[in-house]
């Protein structure tokens, strides 16, 4: 039987509630939370059984196998790159960093401790993006792919917070934009080459942003992500080619489809109003148990910091464009690296370049 690893939590807020229950749910020890905020912590400990630590009393004593990081971004990349100096395979949430220079700082810290560091994004490794991962390379040549996320701005923190990165185009972006590249990955389409971006009401709890990414083989991304106030979560993902059109539903009810038809297997369903389980059917679990089992066999991580660089090279992009009238910049993205993503908006995007709506896939 393969040894369950001990897991330390960075962080006590809701995404570090969300994998503390994934790892109870693999019967895998949480052993310490560490936070800034003792009393979150203290309750996150409670659920888990574990102790609470400072952050500088918990370095000094390597306490477990894994360590997930699940602080504020702009703590990312420090709070990462000193876990893995102390001899953690370490996790980071999405977005992994806030600036390319962080990102870059976590890359180089990588290469040189020899531990691939995992790039956690929520909806990654759920049923219904592996099925359409799984079936992509198989429907031909790619001609379109769109992602789309919408929803209500979140609650329990200011959207223009600096540590947060600020912004629905940043906070929320890096998952379709991830999905998307994810996606891309597994055809002919080749590296990411452009970004063109149109931004609206940025910096509220309103901003909206549609992104226009082209890869090297011709294939068109369009991305779509906003917020906005008092909406259900309505996320999707669709690849289409000459002969056939897959749609994978997120939000609300998972359900993947194939030319219109459902596509059943493992853990898909054909959607449903029952609640989901979010450390299953969101991911958490299943991306927990690869990259636990890539360690012990020594298998490549296919998401690692350079993943999580990317997607911030892409938002980096889509600013930059859409602060200077929607031009199309080139990949990789020479702008500043030292700056949050949303600082580099500057003026105001043209109105009629890309109309941001909530349908923008082709007909089936």
């Amino acid at each position: 039987m393969q040894r369950k690893p001990d897991v330390v939590i960075w962080g006590a807020g809701m995404v570090a509630g969300v994998h503390a229950a994934a790892c109870r749910s693999l019967g895998w020890p949480v052993r310490a939370v560490a936070s800034r905020d003792s009393e979150r912590a203290a309750a996150l400990a409670a659920q888990v059984g574990a102790r609470t630590y400072e952050y500088d009393q918990l370095l000094p004593e390597r306490l477990g196998d894994i360590a997930i990081v699940a602080t504020p971004p702009a703590n990312h990349v420090d709070d990462a790159v000193a876990l893995l100096g102390s001899g953690y395979h370490v996790v980071v949430e999405a977005p992994m960093a806030c600036t390319l220079a962080d990102a870059d700082r976590l890359i180089a810290a990588e290469q040189a401790e020899s531990r691939p560091v995992l790039y956690s994004e929520h909806l990654a490794a759920s049923p219904v993006v592996d099925g359409l991962l799984a079936d992509v390379g198989e429907i031909g040549h790619l001609t379109h792919l769109s992602a789309r996320a919408i929803q209500a701005p979140p609650t329990w923190r200011s959207t223009r917070h600096h540590d947060w990165g600020g912004g629905a185009t940043f906070d929320l972006g890096v998952h379709p934009v991830g999905l998307a590249l994810r996606t891309a990955a597994e055809t002919d389409a080749g590296p990411p080459t452009q970004v063109a971006a149109v931004i609206t009401d940025a910096g509220t709890d309103r901003e909206h942003a549609s992104i226009k990414l082209r890869f090297a083989g011709g294939l068109l991304a369009t991305i779509v992500v906003g917020w906005q106030p008092g909406a259900t979560p309505d996320w999707d993902l669709q690849a289409s080619s000459a002969s056939a059109v897959l749609r994978a539903e997120l939000y609300p009810s998972p359900s993947l489809e194939r030319n219109g038809d459902p596509v059943t297997g493992s853990g898909i369903g054909a959607g449903s109003a029952e609640p989901l389980s979010l450390v299953d059917d969101y991911g958490y679990a299943p991306q927990l148990t690869r990259f636990w089992a890539n360690i012990r066999t020594g298998r490549p991580v296919p998401a690692t910091s350079r993943l999580g660089r990317q997607v911030l090279d892409v938002i980096s992009a889509a600013h930059w464009s859409a602060g200077r009238n929607a031009i199309e910049v080139p990949l990789p993205f020479v702008g500043p690296r030292d700056r949050v993503p949303r600082q580099l908006l500057t003026t105001p995007p043209p109105r009629d370049y890309l109309r941001i709506t909530s349908e923008v896939r082709p007909a089936l």
